[in-house]
């Protein structure tokens, strides 16, 4: 059970969570594949999401048998998807509510995304959210991606925030691997892609980020 008047710091995932933008990587990956004549199947991108790009790229260059170099596929894959950002992304129910609520009541706020810092930085300047967050650590600033707990961990000391006061938002299981690794709670807010994903590692599931926002009203004033 999560220990909500114990949360000091909030740590958000990024794809998914603050932002719809998951429908926009598909494509982005289906163009760089479809060039190469690879149709992406449902199992794969199952398999993908949570994952930084190159470790994407990694198991889809060796399950399609690509003759390509993942790095290059990775920055071809970013480089469509950044381009073609305008009108594309837009930020999740809530997000703005509970950003909101969280600067009210003084808890830290960090961006801890598998995504790189370009990437990043173009999504969160997109919906206009960058000046909401204190920190924001990237996939391509850390030794190994979620799951591994690296990006969390890294996340949590930019901002002085030991583990035990940290809670994770997320919504796939790699990410909740994550958290929970790095000894934190973590609350899972699926999407229409990953509501069928095993998210049970979670603390807590809820419907959505106004959810957290309506269990943040249990918090004492700070």
């Amino acid at each position: 059970m999560i220990e909500w008047d114990k949360i000091r710091t909030i740590l958000f995932d990024l794809d998914g969570l603050m932002v719809d933008s998951e429908p926009h990587s598909l494509t982005s990956w289906r163009v760089v594949l479809a060039a190469r004549k690879v149709d992406l199947e449902q199992a794969m991108i199952d398999r993908m999401f949570g994952l930084r790009h190159i470790e994407a790229a990694h198991m889809l260059v060796s399950v399609y048998r690509l003759a390509e170099d993942p790095f290059a596929l990775a920055r071809e894959k970013e480089e469509y998807q950044i381009a073609h950002l305008q009108g594309q992304i837009a930020p999740m129910p809530g997000l703005r509510s509970l950003l909101e609520e969280l600067e009210r009541r003084g808890l830290g706020r960090a961006v801890a995304s598998s995504g790189t810092r370009r990437y990043v930085e173009a999504v969160l300047g997109a919906i206009e959210v960058t000046d909401c967050f204190q920190a924001r650590v990237c996939g391509d600033e850390v030794a190994h991606g979620k799951p591994a707990p690296d990006i969390f961990l890294a996340a949590a000391r930019a901002l002085g925030s030991d583990s035990r006061y940290c809670l994770v938002l997320e919504d796939a299981p790699a990410g909740i691997q994550a958290a929970k690794a790095a000894g934190m709670w973590c609350v899972a807010v699926p999407n229409s892609y990953t509501r069928s994903l095993d998210l049970s590692g979670a603390d807590l599931i809820v419907p959505s980020l106004d959810a957290i926002r309506d269990e943040l009203t249990n918090l004492r004033e700070q």
